[in-house]
């Protein structure tokens, strides 16, 4: 007669518990990019760019050359931040190891969200409001080539913001301060770094903003702090924002 084993649970299959990766303590190098971020970029220090002698004119249009600071400050700043955060963002690439359908899905799914309420905001304001740094990109679109934009927008900017705004702020934060606390300066502080320069000019205009903050952050948490994980949830957004803005807008009739 068969014998069967007297505790069954012991061969059922365990789901291996999602890894929480650790983003380290703050080092000297996180400090001196932190501080060169914010001269150049919330600072303005970057405008500096401008005074070199030709640089305007080597442009064809100020789109170009507004680009081409960009260029010039996301290449810096992702080498930078590569140089501080490479092995960790690399080895956060395990977490599809976990839940592996699941961490898929809601890519697309967190990104389908964020549209859905903000439409639905749009919907009961009856307002459809354009930021300066939406426009920015719109203008861009008509002088600096999409497989151009799509490496600085779409992978560059990514990575630079998603090591400041999620690795450093939750990730290296969250070390002495509540996780969940770190999620809401994360995502107020990226929010506003839209806005550096432009303003806001309506309260509606912060709210994708806000919607994408709170999406990546959590993503970055729930991923067990993967930074890789919110960095493909950027690139995704980025990507579709790039297409709809290069390939979908100049399809609409003049004026929608």
């Amino acid at each position: 007669m068969q014998q069967w084993p007297e505790h069954p649970v012991q061969y059922m299959a365990v789901r291996p518990k999602q890894r929480v990766f650790n983003a380290g303590k703050f080092t000297k190098g996180d400090l001196f990019t932190v501080i060169a971020y914010v001269v150049l970029f919330i600072g303005g220090g970057a405008s500096l760019i401008t005074l070199i002698p030709g640089y305007m004119s080597a442009f064809d249009t100020q789109e170009q050359a507004l680009f081409g600071i960009n260029l010039i400050l996301y290449v810096t700043f992702f080498i930078l931040a590569m140089i501080q955060c490479g092995p960790q963002f690399f080895e956060s690439f395990k977490t599809m190891r976990y839940n592996p359908w699941a961490k898929w899905l809601m890519l697309p799914g967190g990104w389908l969200l964020t549209i859905m309420i903000n439409a639905l905001i749009a919907g009961l304001t009856g307002q459809t409001v354009t930021s300066e740094n939406q426009a920015a990109l719109e203008g861009m679109a008509t002088s600096v080539p999409l497989p151009i934009m799509l490496v600085v927008t779409a992978f560059f900017g990514p990575f630079v913001e998603e090591y400041f705004f999620r690795h450093l702020l939750i990730g290296k934060l969250s070390r002495k301060v509540n996780v969940w606390i770190t999620l809401v300066i994360s995502t107020v502080l990226f929010a506003g770094i839209h806005f550096i320069g432009g303003g806001v000019g309506s309260w509606l205009e912060v709210i994708p903003y806000l919607m994408l903050g709170i999406m990546m952050g959590l993503a970055y948490i729930l991923s067990g702090k993967s930074m890789a994980y919110s960095y493909m949830f950027h690139v995704l957004n980025n990507t579709i924002a790039l297409l709809v803005v290069y390939l979908l807008y100049p399809l609409l009739p003049q004026g929608v």
